[in-house]
């Protein structure tokens, strides 16, 4: 499941065409009304016509009605800033996956990332700089994974990637190649390069998981590698 390229809201999709006009209103007015057509005087053709091309409009209303609720549903799942999904819909993404492990017995994990200096991105340059390195983290989580993963940002300047069909070595050697990508992506804003690192945990999705408890779990982990990167600076 990628989300590349979606932070902007879907494009709309091409009005539906109406129907061409019918050369034939008797036969048209019969499958319709069940009118034959020695009953159709002039008069009663003209308000035929009036009726059908009503119900013609009104056919291409709920169908746009159709598509402008669709578009709205897949916005709602988006993020408003990277072109991955929102916290609430990677969390219902986390549930299906997990409902996959139980049923399928299939491997996953989720990865939970923390971006480093990100606030100081944003304290010395401007939201719109930490905006800019939003979406292009976002933008790395979707190129470097696969189709049958999800990313999502869970708030602020925390991201989660689900890795699907994967064994826990496998994935933890994912998890620190996307951590990789984040830290080399060079985020361009205004004429200033702007690089962040990030620190991640993960969690292998087990059976008896719930989302939020995958997610707790990947969190803690994260939290202990973040400890890492502080001593490493010499921070508390």
């Amino acid at each position: 499941m990628k989300f590349l390229s979606i932070f902007a809201p879907p494009p709309r999709r091409a009005h539906v065409a109406a129907p061409e006009p019918t050369v034939d209103l008797a036969r048209r007015v019969a499958g319709v009304f069940g009118v034959p057509e020695h009953h159709l005087t002039p008069q009663v053709r003209t308000a035929f016509s009036v009726l059908i091309a009503e119900i013609d409009s009104l056919r291409l209303d709920v169908e746009e009605l159709r598509l402008s609720l669709a578009d709205a549903e897949a916005c709602a799942d988006h993020d408003p800033l990277a072109p991955v999904l929102n916290r609430r819909a990677f969390i219902r993404e986390a549930s299906r996956v997990i409902a996959m492990v139980k049923r399928h017995e299939i491997s996953a994990s989720l990865v939970y990332f923390d971006l480093n200096t990100f606030k100081a991105i944003n304290d010395a340059w401007g939201h719109p700089a930490g905006d800019a390195v939003i979406r292009a983290v976002g933008e790395v989580l979707v190129r470097q994974t696969r189709q049958s993963d999800v990313a999502g940002r869970i708030g602020g300047d925390e991201f989660a990637v689900l890795l699907t069909h994967i064994d826990p070595a496998a994935a933890a050697a994912k998890a620190e190649a996307l951590a990789a990508a984040i830290s080399t992506e060079r985020v361009l804003h205004e004429g200033q390069a702007h690089y962040v690192s990030a620190a991640y945990g993960i969690a292998q999705i087990l059976p008896g998981d719930t989302a939020e408890g995958a997610l707790a779990r990947a969190d803690e982990a994260m939290y202990a590698d973040k400890a890492l990167y502080r001593r490493a600076l010499g921070r508390s």
